[in-house]
């Protein structure tokens, strides 16, 4: 709250009914947020909607409340305040999920929903702010808990129902086949072709009365017949007039096809998704006529979808027949009128784990466990042997059985079961190289595996040079103890025994004495041969200095940088010893020496032999109100750093950094002494004295008179 120490917060609840609790504190910040440094709170202001703007300001600033003007004051805890009827929405909001599906209860919900129910509750709850904390901690934890309890069917599919997703882009009923008993009726589209002596070419529409008019032909009926009884019909009549059609070898030929064909009505009810009558393709069997139709709703039933006509249930479809066994359903042929009725779901059985298709299923009566794994594509790789069964059954004392595959085939299910198929556990057969090795790591271990199977896998063998470097001799192989917590130590040598390894088994590889690897060092700078040079652990700094040429002409005497693992070596003569992987700089002349921290002028000052360090500091302009003159530090350009004494300064030489390190004030040894802090204080109240007096003149001058 605009920075201020504020640790108490008073919330003010509004009506419920006009603004909510969010609202509450946004509207009272925006108010009124400079007023929220409060120190006491004796009673909790309740202020209706539009209370806020007329009352908010006079009850924030009555007496005994800290005003923000006051910055003395600081406030000691948070209080919440909300009401019972919110808290209980809360909880039993959460826990909602749980009681759906009867799930053991956390102790901390049971505990909340019985405080939140109890009617002994006051009518307002105030939090300190540890209680507000930890109920926030503990909401997170519930969030985190429901999120795996939560219904699964969000996330699980109801297996089927997607077979029934129209395609609005592909009709295929148009494709379909013209059955062998479709009988034609008014609304179908007869195309009749006569070709050869005589020819001519009708397409008519057959009439309500089911028949359709042809010039020179007359009336013919059509209705009620077959596409093989009208073709021999309308050949029967147009003979005729036609007679080149008859005879062994006729003149003239006829063929009748058909076009646009007449939509049936057909009655959809039940748990349909889209319930009523729909006009279907007259082809349409009941898959393709659900499609159509829109569909079955994951509540309806795919094992005994029932066709209804003239009262009578003709036939049953099962879904699951055509999906996951390829039967086919078109026996069963929509006509106009026909009734499609889905029952409700006949069961409800959620399959998990490792299965190909895992979902929630329908499993029909007399159904086994392995009948429902077969439709759900069976088990994967990674499934076990054992199934998990959990059976709806409260009259049965045993709900949970543990099922292994012999046993399924006779284990019906019924609603409410729920399979779980674990995964089988994976079985980590390892074992581990490292040292002096190619790719070292892990490897899988297979069952009479050698250590030099191990080493060939490592493709160590095909670096020769490499080879030398390996002490075959002393090979050490840490296995698991049977009779302890310490591991086995196992010296081998590969050299006269191919040693048999086991699982688990950690493998270290030595290193030989004669063949070392040639480490390196790198030098840059003021060096006649820059570049990267070998090293043992007994090459010195002069010793490279040497191989590289010795120094320009314009190089810093002395002026040799070491760097190693990132940090600046300081040195004293060029005997040290280097490491792999130092680095090495050797400066230019510069003439030049750094002057850097509290001066009045940090920066390059030029060389000049034998000035003292007090020169070159005041070449620099001198201390700064801030310095420690006693705390100054010149750092060579070989690393070394030579702080001041009382007694005497340290010399500097070309290419010289000079630190001046700032006063401690307060809490330091080295602080000001009596007459500087003396010294310090009359200038400042010189300073202030100064100021009040040029304030107080420039108040009299624009007075009136």
């Amino acid at each position: 709250l605009r920075g201020h120490a504020c640790t108490r917060l008073l919330i003010i609840e509004f009506d419920r009914h006009n603004i909510t609790g969010e609202d509450r504190l946004d509207a009272l910040l925006r108010h009124r947020e400079a007023e929220l440094g409060i120190a006491h709170v004796d009673a909790v202001l309740h202020l209706g909607h539009g209370e806020l703007a007329e009352q908010g300001p006079r009850l924030l600033r009555q007496p005994g409340l800290v005003q923000p003007d006051d910055p003395g004051q600081h406030v000691a805890e948070f209080v919440l305040v909300d009401t019972r009827e919110r808290v209980r929405d809360h909880v039993v909001g959460a826990t909602a999920a749980l009681e759906r599906h009867a799930l053991q209860k956390p102790a901390d919900i049971s505990e909340a929903e019985k405080t939140a129910q109890s009617t002994a509750l006051p009518d307002k709850l105030i939090y300190s702010r540890k209680d507000v904390e930890s109920l926030l901690v503990n909401t997170e934890k519930l969030l985190v808990q429901l999120k795996f309890l939560e219904d699964s069917a969000k996330t699980m599919p109801y297996i089927g129902y997607e077979i029934f997703t129209q395609r609005d882009t592909i009709p295929f009923w148009q494709n379909l086949p013209i059955p062998k008993h479709y009988s034609l009726g008014p609304g179908d589209e007869v195309i009749i072709s006569l070709w050869g002596e005589t020819e001519a070419h009708n397409t008519k529409v057959i009439n309500r009365d089911g028949q359709i008019y042809i010039d020179n032909i007359g009336i013919l009926n059509l209705g009620g017949k077959t596409v093989a009884e009208a073709k021999q019909y309308i050949i029967s009549k147009y003979s005729h007039v036609y007679s080149t059609l008859l005879g062994k070898t006729p003149k003239s030929f006829i063929d009748i096809t058909l076009g646009e064909l007449k939509s049936v009505n057909v009655h959809f009810v039940g748990f349909v998704n889209i319930p009523g009558v729909h006009m279907i393709h007259p082809f349409s069997n009941v898959i393709t006529g659900l499609t159509q139709a829109g569909g079955v709703n994951n509540k309806g039933s795919l094992r005994d979808i029932q066709v209804l006509r003239d009262g009578q249930k003709i036939g049953t479809v099962d879904v699951y027949n055509y999906i996951f066994l390829g039967k086919n359903v078109s026996d069963v042929r929509l006509m106009d009128q026909d009734i499609i009725y889905i029952p409700p779901r006949i069961s409800t059985i959620p399959l998990t784990g490792r299965v190909r298709n895992p979902g929630y299923y329908e499993v029909a009566e007399k159904e086994s466990l392995d009948d429902l794994i077969k439709i759900a594509g069976g088990k994967d790789v990674k499934a076990a042997k054992t199934i998990f069964v959990y059976k709806n059954n409260s009259d049965s004392e045993n709900n949970s059985y543990l099922l292994k595959e012999n046993q399924t085939s006779n284990f019906e299910l019924s609603d409410g079961d729920s399979i779980h198929v674990p995964m089988k556990p994976e079985i980590d057969w390892f074992v581990r190289i490292e040292g002096q090795i190619k790719n070292p790591g892990k490897y899988p271990y297979q069952k009479d595996m050698k250590l030099q199977d191990l080493i060939d896998a490592t493709m160590t063998t095909y670096d020769t040079d490499f080879m030398h470097t390996i002490d075959f001799s002393r090979i050490i192989v840490s296995r698991k103890n049977p009779s302890g917590q310490t591991p086995l130590k196992i010296v081998v040598d590969l050299e006269n025994e191919n040693f048999a390894l086991a699982n688990g088994d950690h493998i270290t590889i030595p290193r030989t004495d004669q063949h070392q690897p040639i480490e390196s060092v790198t030098i840059t700078g003021e060096v006649k041969i820059p570049g990267l040079y070998p090293v043992n652990n007994l090459t010195t700094l002069g010793t490279i200095l040497d191989l590289a040429g010795g120094y320009t002409n314009h190089a810093l005497k002395n002026g040799v940088e070491v760097f190693r693992d990132s940090l600046k070596i300081a040195w004293e003569d060029d005997t040290f010893f280097l490491n792999n992987g130092d680095s090495l700089n050797v400066l230019k002349k510069s003439g030049l020496v750094v002057v850097s921290g509290e001066v009045n002028k940090p920066g390059y000052v030029t060389f000049e032999k034998g000035s003292s360090l007090k020169k070159y500091i005041n070449r620099a302009g001198g201390y700064s109100a801030f310095a420690d003159n006693r705390d100054v530090v010149v750092i060579h350009p070989n690393g070394t750093a030579i702080p001041k004494s009382r007694w005497s300064s340290p010399k500097v030489i070309e290419g010289s950094t000079i630190i001046v390190y700032q006063r401690a004030l307060s809490g330091s040894s080295k602080g000001p002494t009596m007459w500087q802090a003396f010294n310090m204080v009359s200038s400042q109240t010189a300073n202030i004295a100064t100021t009040l007096l040029t304030l107080m003149l420039l108040a009299n001058q624009t007075s009136p008179n």
